[in-house]
Formats: C-alpha cells, structure tokens, sequence
C-alpha cells in the first residue's frame, strides 16, 4: 500500500476513534501553557509582539553543510521576512524570502518572484507555527488544547501540549517540566518539492530580552535528520514593524 493511502487509512481510523477534550484534560493542558506564558515573560510578551534577530548556522540538505549568516524579521502571523546569505563551493548567494498577508516573494540575488500557490501555503503554515510558539496567541478561544504526556530530552523531563485550529496543522509543544520553558515543537513540514515530513524543533541557550525569555539557539529535524541548526547571534523585541520591512523585495 503506497504511502498516500496508508495516511488516508490512518486519519479515517483516527476520526473513528476521535472524541471530544475532556473537560479536566484541556484544563490540565491550559495550566501548563498559563505556566510557560510566566516563564517566558508573561504580558511582556503581548507587549512586544515583533522580533528581528541576526542569525547564523548551516543547512544540512544533500549530505552537505552549508553555512548561512541573516536576518529574520518578524510580525503577528502574517508577515515574515528572511534575508540569508549562503556560501555553497565557495560562491555566495542571497536569497530573501517575504510574506505580507497575501501576498509573498522570493528573490534570488537580482531576480524576485511571485511565491506559487504551494510554496506560499507552506510559508503561511509556517509562520503560523511561529506564531503559536510565542505563546501569547493560545489565550484565544480558537485553539484547542490538550495534553500529550511527557518525554524526556537532554535527561530533563518535558510536558506537551497539542494545539489544534481549524484551517492548520496540529502542533505538539513541549516545555521543561521545572522552569516552563519551550524545548521543542513537532509538527508537519513540506520542502520546496512537496514532500511532507515529521519536522521537530529544539529550543536552547534562553536568555534575556527586555525581561522575556527567547532561545537563542535551536536544532531542527525532518524524519529525524538534521536539517537545519543555527543561533541568534542579535535578538531584538519591539512593539511593531514598519509595514516597509514586509514590502516587496
């Protein structure tokens, strides 16, 4: 049985199975999300809603590392803007990647495009997933919650909690059983062929920022390979972007 069918068969038995939240659960799984909004700043982070960090790392894709430096700017689950460089057999290029509601491009060196329909819903999903790991957002009554249990990662416990919102994939985020902190995320990811695969993300080396708490460091990996690893060498929280960040590069 080809793969695609096997996911239908899977999600037709889920959603025999399927019940509602129980009542006790979603506030089990509320508890532990009021918990980590403390640990990460609380109404601060409500308060500053939009970050730029400069960022540096490598890209594992092809049984190669190839090193990138950038910058990500942030803002609300609509706008996103990446601006990397990347050096590959000594050559470097750039490449900017932005999102304004409806709108996204991608330009390599001197040439910008329309992002296409699929490549544009995977950057909307993505940046919603950001969105959700700021924590702020779960206070709306448009996400369900729910516990998933514990695991453990680097000998420290973890607790999860699955969000759920009509119209996007279901994200599992895990924070420390002790300090609150987010240490990892999984969910759903698709390269620039479509191919889908289990992407999990890990969060470290948190410090300060205008009294909130932001990883600096983090680790992900798609089927369980490394894809990507990077940290933010500058991270910046503020109010609001010029809409002028977001404008066609």
């Amino acid at each position: 049985m080809k793969l695609g069918q096997v996911a239908c068969v899977a999600f037709g038995l889920v959603l025999a199975v399927a019940a509602p939240v129980r009542a006790d659960d979603a506030a089990d799984a509320k508890a532990i999300i009021d918990k980590a909004i403390k640990a990460h700043g609380g109404e601060k982070l409500a308060k500053l809603p939009a970050f730029v960090a400069s960022m540096k790392g490598k890209v594992h894709v092809m049984e190669q590392a190839i090193d990138f430096t950038g910058e990500v700017s942030s803002f609300g689950p609509e706008k996103q803007k990446v601006d990397i460089e990347v050096e590959v057999a000594g050559m470097k290029f750039r490449v900017i990647e932005v999102r304004n509601g409806d709108k996204g491009w991608i330009r390599m060196d001197n040439n910008t495009k329309e992002m296409d329909k699929d490549k544009f819903e995977e950057a909307k999903e993505q940046g919603y997933a950001g969105w959700v790991t700021t924590l702020i957002p779960l206070k709306d009554k448009q996400f369900k919650l729910a516990t998933v249990g514990e695991i453990e990662i680097d000998k420290r416990k973890a607790v999860g909690v699955k969000v759920s919102s009509k119209g996007h994939r279901d994200i599992d985020l895990y924070f420390d059983k002790e300090t609150g902190l987010l240490v990892k995320t999984e969910t759903r990811a698709k390269d620039d062929a479509g191919v889908e695969a289990n992407q999990e993300t890990f969060y470290s080396d948190y410090k300060d920022v205008k009294g909130t708490k932001q990883a600096m460091k983090f680790v992900i990996k798609r089927d369980s390979k490394l894809f990507l690893e990077g940290e933010a060498t500058e991270y910046t929280l503020l109010e609001k972007l010029d809409d002028s960040v977001f404008d066609k590069p």
